[in-house]
């Protein structure tokens, strides 16, 4: 019987969240062992690998149960929608030390027996220490979350701690009438109606290897390296997966808002500054003339009646146009001249073939 491979296809940004599990499950394994190996060596004075294995199995099986059960939880309770600061400060630390004792009392009764489990688990200290490890992982993801997956990894080991150039593909996506929208549905119910859009273009972003920079207003700045990762045309086919996806949800926008959201975009290539900026409230910035010129290209969208506008040079880096998907059509609108630039810049539509 044949396959369907849409069926079996695995989009990269389901492919990331099981790699990032996968990660934190083979890491809770190891400092489970090593958890067990210390108590045991602090316990006996010394390690006996006969005598002491069922310890070490006890803290590898235990840290696969306790890091496959934090992971099930949030994906089917806790991280299934936004939740209050007190949620998280009182409710999920008292859920999580339930399931981590739960397991580690399964783990443990299973291969010492329930007599030894009240006299040698030392539960206080293994579930302490669990908790502290998921506590610091649910904090780093939440931290990751928030600033932005490369941003953060860049803070903590320097890497943008002196400004340096890179070569990145640069969009501007905007939600085309927000000021009209933002009048008829109010300012929280328009705040709402924001979030709601730019939660639904980040799966389509991430599987098309796009970065989510910035949030400024109504606006997105998405990135992408200069080699996408086996996604060559990914900055241009983004454009119409986000298009797919907001026509899907077409139902949901007009019972809650009345109208479903319209938006543009510019996309150039060239390169950028990235570095770290601020003080008080640190981000890695990007900066240069491709983030003036995306712009600039983004808002010739409107006075050419175009939703997707992209420079030449950014077609070319591309590829030949002859080797681009069938599902585009590239139409050329010549040169232009873009306020804040000294030379003309030739742009091309991207529409829908």
């Amino acid at each position: 019987m044949p396959v369907n491979n849409s069926i079996m296809k695995i989009s990269p940004f389901t492919l990331k969240k099981f790699r990032d599990g996968i990660y934190v499950v083979i890491l809770s394994i190891f400092l489970g062992g090593l958890f067990a190996f210390i108590m045991s060596v602090a316990v006996a004075g010394s390690f006996n690998l006969q005598k002491d294995f069922r310890y070490i199995l006890l803290g590898t099986l235990t840290g696969f149960g306790v890091s496959s059960g934090i992971l099930l939880l949030n994906e089917i309770f806790l991280k299934r929608k936004a939740r209050p600061l007190w949620f998280s400060l009182l409710v999920t630390p008292f859920l999580q030390t339930a399931l981590i004792s739960f397991v580690y009392a399964f783990v443990f009764i299973s291969l010492l027996g329930y007599d030894s489990f009240w006299k040698d688990s030392y539960l206080f200290h293994t579930v302490s220490f669990s908790l502290i490890l998921t506590v610091l992982t649910s904090l780093y993801a939440d931290i990751e979350r928030l600033l932005g997956r490369h941003v953060l990894k860049g803070l903590l080991f320097g890497t943008y701690r002196r400004p340096k150039n890179e070569k990145r593909f640069v969009m501007f996506l905007d939600l085309a009438g927000s000021t009209a929208v933002a009048e008829r549905l109010g300012s929280l119910k328009f705040h709402a109606f924001l979030n709601d859009f730019f939660c639904d273009i980040a799966r389509p972003i991430i599987n098309h290897g796009g970065e989510i920079c910035k949030y400024v207003g109504d606006e997105a700045i998405i990135t992408w390296p200069e080699k996408t990762a086996g996604l060559p045309y990914g900055p241009l086919l983004v454009f119409f997966a986000i298009d797919e996806i907001i026509k899907k949800r077409h139902n949901y926008y007009t019972s809650r808002y009345g109208l479903i959201p319209q938006f543009r975009a510019g996309l150039h290539f060239g390169s950028i500054v990235a570095g770290e900026m601020g003080l008080t409230r640190q981000e890695i910035a990007y900066s240069g003339d491709v983030m003036n010129t995306a712009a600039r290209i983004q808002s010739e969208c409107r006075l050419r009646n175009e939703i997707f506008l992209v420079s030449d040079e950014t077609l070319s880096r591309l590829g030949e146009k002859a080797d681009f998907p069938q599902s585009i059509n590239i139409v050329s609108h010549g040169t232009v001249s873009l306020r804040g630039k000294s030379s003309d810049l030739a742009i091309s539509a991207v529409r829908s073939a």
